[in-house]
């Protein structure tokens, strides 16, 4: 289960495109649905449990409907630890379902617990699912005795099921969050490296010129009152070095503001990739107007980082004109998108730039970005 929900992070409906998952999506979920073989201990109880042919046809049918519940909650899955409402009518369902089997078979249904547990592990808050799972473990030790059945007996055999089960989906959920931390330490630290770099470029650039110009503006006041000519003339050349290094100032802000799209589409890739995002993107950047591909490449990377941080989507698109780029994903919005720094910046951005900013949802869930130039 820890690697479906790692590898695609749920499954969803592709802007435009109808209910679209890769191959590697589409077998993913079954790393969780393997564990379906274990609804064969309460099928056991079940049919060898003195009951009617009705109280075992709708026996079948609460274990075929709990499959189909868990199932759905580990396609639908988005975020780990997002505690969203679908998450919790899953849970929900999947507890009633139990319930009822258990008014049918008894404490042979807690082999049913397992199945919530792992989901809870993924679907919750850690620390409500590690109390869930404490729960549940203590109900098997001190059931038996609370109903009246006496000894644990034979329910013991639900401990070598719940209580791996609930270790590997902690160890399963603690690592994923680990190298969630580690990616984020790795973008922070990326951020650090390219602000010295600039700060060594902004030193290379300004140490000399401002260091001439200090030496040409003491002696053009020493030289004020004994030489004016030659004063005048270290002032012009004062002058001449003031406009050459403020023009190497403004190319070298020039060149590290500026952003290539095709490697903004390269970058954006490998990072959804990373995230287990399906990327729809183009192979290269078409032709686009003068003046549009900063901008574009600006949505292109602000979009991205926006959709692998907050939207919990499974895919991507990007599409390409000479006079606008779409982003768009299927991630499911909880409410109005709120707008961080980075989406604003790029409306700044884009605004300096004379383009337009749309940000909205998309038809069967997710957002939008649409950048165009007039």
């Amino acid at each position: 289960m820890g690697d479906h929900l790692r590898g695609s992070g749920g499954d969803h409906v592709a802007p435009g495109s109808g209910k679209a998952m890769t191959e590697e999506q589409d077998h993913s979920w079954l790393f969780g649905a393997v564990w379906l073989v274990f609804l064969v201990f309460p099928a056991r109880e079940l049919f060898t449990s003195d009951q009617s042919f009705v109280g075992l046809t709708i026996g079948v049918a609460l274990l075929v409907v709990f499959a189909a519940v868990f199932v759905y909650g580990l396609v639908t899955l988005r975020c780990i630890g997002d505690d969203d409402l679908q998450a919790n009518l899953v849970v929900l369902g999947m507890v009633a379902i139990t319930s009822l089997m258990a008014i049918l078979i008894g404490l042979g249904a807690m082999g049913m617990t397992a199945f919530i547990i792992s989901y809870v592990f993924f679907a919750w808050p850690i620390r409500r699912a590690v109390g869930l799972a404490i729960a549940t473990i203590v109900l098997v030790l001190v059931g038996p005795g609370l109903i009246g059945t006496g000894q644990f007996g034979e329910y013991w055999v639900f401990l070598l099921f719940l209580v791996p089960v609930s270790f590997v989906s902690a160890l399963s959920r603690i690592m994923i969050e680990k190298e969630e931390s580690r990616r984020e330490l790795q973008d922070e630290l990326s951020k650090v490296a390219e602000r010295d770099r600039i700060a060594r470029d902004v030193h290379d650039i300004l140490g000399h010129g401002l260091t001439v110009i200090s030496v040409k503006a003491e002696l053009a006041a020493r030289l004020i009152d004994s030489d004016p000519a030659r004063a005048r003339r270290e002032l012009a050349e004062l002058h001449t070095l003031a406009r050459g290094a403020l023009a190497e100032v403004r190319s070298a802000v020039t060149r590290m503001r500026s952003r290539s799209l095709d490697e903004e589409l390269r970058t954006a890739r490998t990072a959804l990739t990373a995230a287990g995002i399906e990327a729809a993107l183009p192979a290269s950047a078409p032709e686009v107007r003068d003046g549009a591909e900063e901008v574009f490449a600006w949505a292109v990377r602000e979009a991205v980082t926006n959709i692998i941080r907050h939207s919990g989507a499974s895919r991507c698109v990007i599409t390409l004109k000479a006079d606008s780029v779409t982003i768009a994903d299927d991630g499911r919005r909880n409410g109005p998108l709120h707008e961080g720094q980075g989406l604003r910046g790029l409306r700044e951005r884009a605004a300096t730039a004379g383009a337009r900013v749309e940000i909205g949802a998309v038809h069967g869930g997710g957002t939008s970005v649409e950048v165009a130039v007039p």
